[in-house]
């Protein structure tokens, strides 16, 4: 034997080997002993073998014979005894058995490279391959070691085998057709078909092909065989299929809508199933009524569906209304639970909290760079917030700004100036969700002098406006220059730059309202949610410009207003409060002594304070 020969094996390998040498040896000792009549038998077989060992990653041994001229420490002791003769009997052919100990060449149909796999196992004639698969489990083996499809040997053996599934995959109650063989020409009677565990039912059968429905309950992949004579045939895989379209949900894009607000709805439609769909339609409906029939195109299974029909925007009254989604409206899509193509949600639709404010100052911008310092109840202050605020008792208080340092002396440049350093506020933000940045600040102040403002003699008395990382520093020529400009509303660098000119008619403040509409007659303002100091309660404000102070008493009576900004005139002073259904206030104003007229009813707006829509967020209209 040469080196080349001698190829590693494992244990198994070589007793395969050894039992069928042992085989033919018991052949000739039997053919010995009928000619010689003496019985001949193999009593028993030891012998040792040196060998190497090797461990596989996979745990399994593996030997290698010795090479002429080796040494090893391994030594492998094999005996072979001869079974007890009561255990052979037990083992002993019937004398009707059909078994013969022909070569496997007269088994129909084997090739070559079959006999070269069988022998290699062992199996060298047709009585070995009997011996070898006398269970489903042997049969398993036999096929794994020897690479041979068990419905071969299935087929060998004359026992019942499925080769195929047409369809291989389908729907719960579809017909499946099993082609094989040896099922024989009538079904017997404990004859069963099982699909994934359950009982399929019988439609055709015969020798070679049978027809039955899938089960109700097969879902996915599972294993498919034949039970005939208590035995089951080998396995093959099938995979029931669904259609399973379902609308899982209906969002809303707000938990608390608002009368004439739009809110957005969302349905979640998802195919849960493993086949697609095809195109169906959709539809929805508010309180019963139906709207427009909408195409859906096809779904992928595990999908969710992006479509934009499973989006739509609603506009609604107060009060609570029932929105509700339906798909496969045509019903186009067969074996669907209807139930579950439909979703319903009721809104809660609140009424809307709005304020119908008369102002005789008529405003011709809102750029707040371009108007000067206002009192604290003009509309300036409800867009816009500056670096600080003045509080009940007229000081100057942080708003934006998070502090301030004191003014402190510093030499510039051979001049004495005042520093002052701002930090501002982390959580503030504009209007378009942009931050309030130190960049936004130093641009406000900067922007002053570059336009003709009314803040310009103001600004004249800054120095130098400075970026201090997150913080602003301001260099005053006066330790008190900084005082009268706190209070100026801060823009956002980005939009204001975008359109300069425009930005009064359509600005980007920070403050409790931002401006939906604008026009010196009528300025309409949204309660912005995302205010630094909460959300407001009220949701609208309408302000209406009325210049001429008569008209804008006689709305006041006619209680087409709920607040109202005249000049102060003793006669309207007492004329409407003769009326006893408001609550006035004199006010003084830089521009003149003003009469706030509001309904009792709105609480938390002081008039009398010095910012007066510093607290506009709290502003509440009592039920």
């Amino acid at each position: 034997m040469s080196s080349d020969d001698n190829v590693e094996w494992q244990l198994a390998d070589l007793v395969d080997a050894i039992s069928a040498e042992v085989d033919r040896a018991e052949d000739t000792l039997a053919l010995k002993s009928y000619a010689r009549q003496v019985s001949f038998a193999i009593k028993k077989i030891a012998f040792d073998v040196e060998v190497t060992m090797r461990r596989a990653p996979d745990g399994r041994l593996f030997f290698r014979s010795l090479d002429p001229g080796g040494t090893s420490d391994t030594l492998l002791k094999l005996d072979f005894a001869q079974v007890l003769e009561s255990q052979l009997a037990g083992m002993r052919k019937p004398l009707d058995d059909s078994t013969t100990s022909a070569p496997l060449s007269t088994l129909p149909g084997i090739t070559p490279e079959e006999l070269k796999a069988l022998n290699a196992i062992a199996i060298y004639s047709v009585d070995d391959l009997l011996r070898y698969t006398r269970t489903s489990a042997m049969l398993s083996e036999v096929s794994r070691k020897s690479g041979i499809a068990e419905t071969r040997l299935r087929f060998w053996r004359g026992l019942p085998f499925v080769s195929a599934l047409k369809p291989g995959r389908g729907a719960p109650g579809s017909h499946v057709v099993l082609e094989g063989g040896n099922f024989g020409a009538t079904r017997p009677a404990d004859a069963q078909v099982m699909f994934h565990g359950y009982k399929a039912k019988v439609l055709e059968w015969s020798g070679s092909r049978l027809t039955v429905e899938a089960p109700a309950e097969v879902l996915g992949m599972g294993l498919v065989f034949v039970v005939m004579n208590a035995q089951p045939t080998n396995v093959v895989v099938w995979e029931g299929t669904t259609l399973d379209l379902r609308v899982e949900e209906v969002l809303t894009g707000t938990d608390a809508p608002l009368e004439g607000e739009p809110v957005q709805v969302e349905a979640v439609l998802a195919n849960r199933g493993t086949i697609p769909t095809r195109a169906f339609s959709v539809q929805w409906s508010v309180d019963g009524v139906l709207g427009l029939v909408l195409p859906h195109g096809p779904l992928e299974p595990g999908q969710r569906s992006t479509e934009s029909v499973l989006r739509r925007e609603l506009k609604l009254p107060a009060g609570h209304h029932t929105v509700r989604f339906v798909a496969d409206v045509a019903d186009v899509l067969p074996g669907l639970d209807r139930a579950a193509l439909s979703f319903s949600r009721t809104l809660e639709v609140r009424p809307l909290q709005s304020l119908v404010v008369g102002d005789y100052r008529v405003p011709a911008t809102l750029d707040p760079l371009l108007v000067g310092p206002v009192d604290g109840s003009n509309v300036l202050g409800l867009v816009f917030r500056g670096l600080g605020r003045r509080d009940a008792t007229g000081t100057l208080v942080p708003d934006l700004a998070a502090s301030w340092t004191p003014p402190t002396p510093v030499e510039v440049a051979g001049a004495r100036v005042y520093s002052v350093t701002v930090t501002l506020r982390p959580d503030v933000r504009f209007h378009d969700g942009s931050p309030v940045t130190a960049e936004d600040v130093r641009f406000s102040f900067l922007r002053l002098w570059s336009v003709e403002s009314p803040w310009i003699e103001s600004m004249m008395r800054v120095h130098e406006v400075l970026l201090d990382g997150p913080r602003v520093k301001f260099l005053l020529w006066a330790p008190d220059a900084l005082e009268p400009l706190l209070t100026m509303g801060i823009v956002p660098q980005s939009a204001y730059e975008a359109d300069p000119v425009g930005f009064g008619r359509g600005p980007v403040g920070c403050g409790p309202f931002r401006v939906e509409s604008f026009s010196p007659e009528r300025v309409v303002l949204r309660a912005f949610r995302g205010h630094f100091r909460g959300a407001p309660r009220l949701d609208r404000i309408t302000v209406l410009g009325v210049p001429d102070r008569d008209r804008l008493g006689e709305r006041v009576e006619q209680q087409e207003l709920q607040l109202a900004v005249m000049p102060y005139d003793d006669a309207w002073f007492e004329r409407l409060r003769d009326l006893g259904e408001w609550t006035l206030t004199r006010v003084p104003s830089t521009s003149g002594e003003q009469l706030h007229v509001q309904v009792p009813g709105l609480l938390e707006r002081d008039p009398a304070g010095p910012d007066v829509n510093g607290s506009a967020y709290l502003w509440y209209l009592k039920q």
